[in-house]
């Protein structure tokens, strides 16, 4: 069964690597301050690359870390994904937890709409919130 750090040191962890992935200080987020108001560019990508680096790094797969409901848009995405550090710690947790429920050598992926290959959605997302709004 596979477990995270203890809590302190997966803090730091995770805010080096998000202070790393998308060029901001750590210490605001150890002090628990919203991620979109430590991050210039707090959006679908930026949530992207932290969680390509979570996976690299504590092996919890971006598909794993996706919302269940892929109907949600690139500006609904960052809706829904962990405000700070503290919640998303709470978050990588419940997923381990998901993960330790299923039955043993299963995977837990969360369902993609037919056709969708892993992490697409939130690709898909991410290039949307990228790209501007074509011309009226």
């Amino acid at each position: 069964m596979q477990t995270l750090p203890d809590t302190p040191i997966l803090r730091e962890k995770l805010a080096a690597i998000i202070a790393r992935t998308c060029r901001c200080e750590p210490e605001p987020l150890l002090e628990d301050q919203e991620f979109a108001s430590v991050i210039t560019q707090f959006d679908s990508l930026a949530i992207l690359e932290i969680l390509l680096e979570i996976e690299t790094e504590f092996g919890l797969t971006t598909d794993e870390m996706l919302p269940t409901n892929h109907d949600v848009g690139a500006q609904e995405f960052t809706s829904v994904f962990p405000k700070d550090l503290s919640s998303l710690i709470v978050y990588m947790q419940a997923v381990i937890e998901r993960r330790s429920g299923a039955p043993e050598g299963a995977e837990t992926k969360v369902a993609l709409p037919e056709g969708d290959a892993p992490g697409q959605a939130v690709r898909a997302a991410a290039q949307r919130d990228r790209d501007p709004e074509p011309p009226q």
